[in-house]
């Protein structure tokens, strides 16, 4: 089936492209980059065309190109043109402009160094046993931008505690620090660690998007260049998720005489957004004297499987992932097929200590602890939708999970936040339970007929679960490969468990995905080159 154009690159391709072929085509290639997840449409690339693949062919593209320098909505950097070409990648204007800002930010941060105390360089090697978490340290305290990336279990949390009791000690006096993470469930898992790490902060961890301070009509931010944040250090965790468009906006509101430290996994799937930020970061040979890379893995040491299977996906080494599921170790479990009345099977036995605990009464506390343990996990929302709708059967039944699809300020819910359907203990009667932002703080309560948009959460896809860990992970593939399903994805999926990960799948599918690189089609690299 040919892949579907949007309907906002359709609507524009002919509002401003008008009667003109070549015109229509480029607004089009432009507005439909962005809504899969590119910043631009690179004409040097071969692959990736979607809708396009069909018909724009070297020769197509040629003609295309030499044709864009004379069309009256494409422009360079200086012009005021709906469409910006610089020779190689067509861009929507707006990119083009977030792209430029956020390359010439973070180059002014990178370049601004600044001087360490000696006595705490001293004591690096004692504070820190691990060369890499070192080598973050002296980069944080050391310059105004750090990029650290690491997998799962490779200390990220850790450093960072330790980190900002540096950074405390050096500036000698109060350190405004804010800590902040795209999701409100990553920033909630931040805010979690860093207090088991004994770290305490003026203020908790938050969203991107509440630090800004976004506009109910979600028109902009409060925060912006004229109105800075109030803050010394910006610590954002799983920067992987960070789009181009939100890294703008960030930047402008970030005082220049702030440090940034950004922490994440370059090897995840990028955001859902436009763009992949933080790998191209990462990879900017510019930025290379602020990028440290965590690579000894403390959860995953010795015979593990969940960690040699991620390497193995993060490398493409698609022969040492199957050598590693024909003889599986105890943390790891393969069913190459099987009926879906099958697969159903093992989803149930899968959360049957949580519902056992919920046909128990178990108090609603007790209850969020055995959920999280297992979760499934699907690359599409197809799969996601058949597995929930075989799980729930039409029925709103105790211990159903429900995830919030919009955010609700009234009810203080945010999207992606799961409740869990059970009776009320004041009034016996069925609501759904949410966790309180406070872990000290009783469980909240709400009536299933006020809750925002919403849908059963037994199964979510990958996307859905970045920021999350949990102890045991069902990813169950989808019958065919397609463009969706990638190494990327993969190495989320499996880097998600922590004891254990089971894949349902046919090998001609995770073959297939394991040599699918998700690659987002962006200037940033160049830019900041």
């Amino acid at each position: 089936m040919k892949p579907a154009i949007s309907s906002i690159a359709q609507h524009l391709s002919r509002s401003l492209g008008g009667a003109d072929a070549d015109a229509r085509l480029a607004v089009a290639l432009a507005c439909q980059a962005t809504q899969e997840g590119h910043v631009c449409a690179d004409l040097d690339r071969d692959p990736g065309w979607g809708a396009w693949a069909e018909e724009l062919d070297a020769e197509r593209r040629a003609a295309l190109r030499a044709r864009l320098p004379e069309l009256g909505i494409v422009g360079g950097a200086e012009d005021w043109t709906p469409l910006v070409w610089d020779g190689r990648r067509l861009y929507l204007r707006r990119y083009f402009d977030y792209e430029a800002r956020v390359a010439a930010d973070l180059l002014g941060r990178a370049g601004d160094v600044l001087p360490i105390d000696a006595a705490l360089e001293a004591r690096l090697p004692e504070v820190f046993p691990d060369a890499g978490q070192r080598q973050a340290t002296r980069i944080a305290l050391s310059r105004r931008l750090c990029l650290i990336s690491g997998g799962p279990g490779t200390g990220k949390t850790t450093t960072l505690a330790r980190l900002i009791g540096l950074l405390r000690e050096q500036a000698g006096a109060a350190l405004r620090i804010a800590l902040a993470a795209p999701t409100g469930k990553a920033a909630a898992r931040m805010g979690e660690a860093l207090q088991e790490a004994g770290v305490a902060s003026a203020a908790p961890a938050t969203t991107l998007h509440r630090l800004l301070g976004m506009r109910a009509d979600g028109s902009g931010f409060h925060h912006h260049r004229d109105r800075p944040l109030a803050v010394d250090v910006l610590v954002v965790d799983e920067a992987s998720m960070i789009d181009l468009s939100l890294m703008a906006h960030l930047l402008d509101a970030l005082p220049a005489d702030a440090r940034l430290i950004l922490l994440g996994d370059r090897d995840q799937l990028a955001a859902v957004e436009a763009g992949a930020v933080f790998a191209d970061l990462c990879a900017s040979p510019r930025l290379a004297d602020c990028v440290a890379t965590l690579t000894t893995s403390f959860r995953f040491a010795g015979a593990g499987g969940i960690g040699r299977l991620a390497e193995c996906l993060r490398a493409g080494d698609g022969a040492g992932v199957f050598a590693l599921l024909q003889a599986p170790p105890d943390d790891l479990a393969w069913q190459a097929a099987g009926e879906r009345r099958a697969l159903r099977a093992a989803v149930e036995a899968g959360y049957r200590p949580y519902l056992d605990a919920v046909a128990a009464g178990e108090p609603a506390r007790r209850l969020f602890e055995e959920f999280r343990r297992f979760r499934v996990l699907c690359a599409h929302r197809q799969e996601v939708a058949a597995l929930n709708a075989a799980m729930d059967q039409g029925r709103a039944a105790p211990g159903t999970p429900l995830m919030v699809l919009r955010n609700d300020a009234l009810l203080r819910l945010r999207n992606g936040d799961i409740g869990l359907l059970l009776p009320d203990p004041a009034d016996g009667r069925l609501k759904a339970c949410f966790e309180s932002d406070d872990p000290v703080a009783p469980p909240r309560w709400v009536a299933p007929a006020r809750l925002p948009a919403n849908e059963p959460a037994w199964a979510m896809t990958v996307h859905k679960s970045q920021g999350s860990e949990f102890e045991r992970v069902l990813l169950a593939l989808p019958p065919r490969a397609s463009a969706v399903l990638t190494r990327e994805l993969l190495y989320t999926a499996v880097t998600r468990a922590r004891k254990h990960i089971g894949l349902w799948g046919a090998g001609e599918v995770l073959r297939a995905a394991i040599g699918c690189r998700a690659e987002r089609m962006s200037g940033l690299r160049d830019r900041l080159a």
